[in-house]
């Protein structure tokens, strides 16, 4: 029992959910509603932050700088291009997001819904 209950704190801490989203860092996975979503490298470090941030507005160098690791703002394009992909693989009305939300003169959130 004790390593029964060891090993789930352990996983638990290995996963993130909210709602129908849960995001296994160990495999590095994400599911909506349980159904595996194809991702890649950076939509899913992208996501990831965000969800480790639930509630926080993140600026857009911040978050450029976190996933693609630089801290030259340049490609402004790239972030909001990795946004809209992750918003039709996660939103359930992809032009009208709920949960990865524009926040307006400073980058993006995550939100529960």
């Amino acid at each position: 029992a004790k390593i029964s209950g060891i090993f789930k704190r352990r996983y638990a801490l290995d996963e993130i959910t909210d709602g129908n989203i849960r995001i296994n860092k160990a495999s590095r996975a994400v599911y909506k509603n349980e159904k595996e979503l194809e991702m890649t490298a950076k939509e899913f470090e992208l996501l990831l932050l965000l969800m480790e941030n639930k509630g926080r507005a993140l600026s857009k160098e911040y978050i450029f700088e976190q996933v693609w690791g630089s801290d030259s703002f340049s490609e402004q394009q790239t972030l909001t291009v990795h946004i809209k992909w992750l918003r039709q693989k996660i939103e359930d009305a992809p032009k009208n997001p709920k949960k990865i939300v524009t926040v307006w003169g400073v980058g993006y959130k995550y939100e529960s819904v």
